[in-house]
């Protein structure tokens, strides 16, 4: 049989069940024959309480004052309740004994030195003796009454319980496995189910999705928690299919153009400025790929946890002026304004490099998306214990619902959907990267029309 769930549970509960029933049983069985037991004792006491009170020790010999209690019916038969007595000296020589015991006589134990009761055989047969001193009055034992009745009904009685006990008891247990079974099968055919169902799941079908049990139990939170997992998984392999093909258009789009670009100076000489240009061309195509490439092995380094902020007290004054340095070949073209008061020192718990990486980003999209002359504000306050940064742009702004999704990789409004505007979307997603490796909270406000300001919360 296959030791599946099912008859585990099955298995764990007969062993307990059957360790309680033969504790039950055990009971059962040792009180019935300590009751038995106490009444054939109890019968005994009297008889030899009998035989005692009619016995009198006179220069250490035993005189019998009642005869006729030897003589009483039970003391001459055999075979209804007979009741068997007997008179020993300390050595075990029988001074006087009950006619039904013929020429036979009961068990004597020299070691046994006061009253006691214990099993023993006439004839082969079964019986229950009590065994008590004879003492004169100076205490000494002179010898001892032996009385028994016979063992063999109570035997039987014992024996048929013992059997009837044991017949129970393994066919309750046999009969118990196979209910408890059922009933395990019962209670666990929906984790079948869910087996079931989670094998049948492949990626070509991850958006089925396992049906909730009715009761609110420990099923029913693991078949939440595999669709929850389920719907993580989804959402991770949706991701992934949208990155690799928004990868692969980013990537094909500057190799197409290079290469009609090359097809198209080989198809006749040229002048060698229309080859400068036609280079300067494919170089520029070359560094937007190398761009892209750099920008997404970052991505992948920070998803995959290999990239570890070291976190120190830094000058966010000088990270926004190191900033704003390296992109002020592209604000010196569009002859923007960018407004920064760094008169306040302000030092913040970051990593520098990630820091200046996401400042450079966020003013990069300020830049792009900004009018010709137009101004880009950079503020740094402190609001409720936290050093907030600011970067103001009144450029073409975005609705709600892109603000939304700004942080995908690939990711680009309609509003930037044109060729005028240079862009991947994947530097907000690395943004958003690095300032959770940090703990640094991001958010964004947007208007279309009127600009967007991002806030980095230290």
């Amino acid at each position: 049989m296959q030791f599946n769930l099912r008859n585990r549970i099955s298995f764990f509960y007969l062993v307990t069940t059957g360790i309680l029933f033969g504790l039950v049983f055990f009971v059962i069985y040792f009180s019935v024959r300590e009751t038995v037991y106490r009444h054939m004792d109890q019968d005994l006491d009297a008889e030899s309480n009998e035989v005692e009170k009619n016995l009198v020790v006179l220069n250490d010999q035993f005189i019998i004052t009642n005869a006729f209690e030897w003589n009483e019916r039970e003391h001459g038969q055999i075979e209804v309740n007979p009741v068997f007595i007997q008179i020993v000296d300390t050595t075990g020589k029988v001074i006087k004994k009950t006619g039904n015991l013929l020429a036979g006589q009961l068990n004597f134990d020299y070691n046994l030195k006061s009253k006691i009761y214990f099993n023993s055989s006439l004839s082969g047969s079964p019986i229950r003796q009590v065994q008590l001193p004879i003492k004169n009055p100076l205490g000494t034992t002179l010898g001892y009454i032996v009385a028994a009745m016979p063992l063999e009904e109570s035997s039987i009685v014992l024996q048929n319980l013992f059997v009837i006990l044991m017949t129970t008891y393994w066919l309750v247990l046999f009969v118990l496995f196979y209910i408890t079974r059922f009933i395990a099968g019962k209670s666990i055919s929906p984790i079948n189910k869910v087996i079931e169902i989670s094998e049948r799941i492949t990626k070509e079908n991850l958006d089925e999705r396992i049906e909730l049990p009715s009761h609110k139990d420990e099923i029913y939170k693991l078949t939440s928690t595999i669709n929850n997992l389920l719907n993580r998984l989804e959402d991770a392999v949706l991701r992934e299919k949208q990155f690799t093909s928004d990868a692969s258009h980013e990537l094909r789009t500057p190799l197409a153009v290079i290469k009609g670009t090359l097809e198209v100076l080989i198809r006749k000489p040229r002048s060698v400025e229309d080859y400068e240009n036609k280079i300067k061309y494919c170089i520029n195509e070359v560094d937007r790929m190398s761009t892209l490439i750099d920008q997404l092995l970052m991505l992948a380094r920070s998803e995959s946890g290999k990239i570890t902020p070291v976190i120190g007290m830094i000058d966010l004054n000088k990270c926004v002026q190191s900033s704003i340095q390296r992109m002020w070949k592209y604000i010196d073209e569009k002859k923007l304004i960018v407004s920064f008061d760094d008169s306040k020192k302000n030092f913040v718990s970051a990593d520098s490099s990630m820091t200046e990486t996401i400042l450079e980003n966020i003013l990069s999209n300020a830049v792009k998306y900004s009018p010709e002359g137009n101004e880009i504000q950079i503020k740094i306050d402190s609001i409720n214990g936290k050093t907030v940064c600011k970067i103001k742009d009144f450029g073409i702004g975005m609705t709600h619902e892109h603000t939304l999704k700004i942080f995908d990789r690939f990711y680009r409004g309609d509003e930037s959907r044109n060729f005028q505007v240079e862009g991947n979307g994947i530097g907000l997603a690395i943004v958003k990267k690095l300032a959770d490796l940090q703990n640094i909270s991001l958010e964004i406000s947007s208007e279309v029309g009127k600009g967007t300001e991002f806030k980095i919360i230290f």
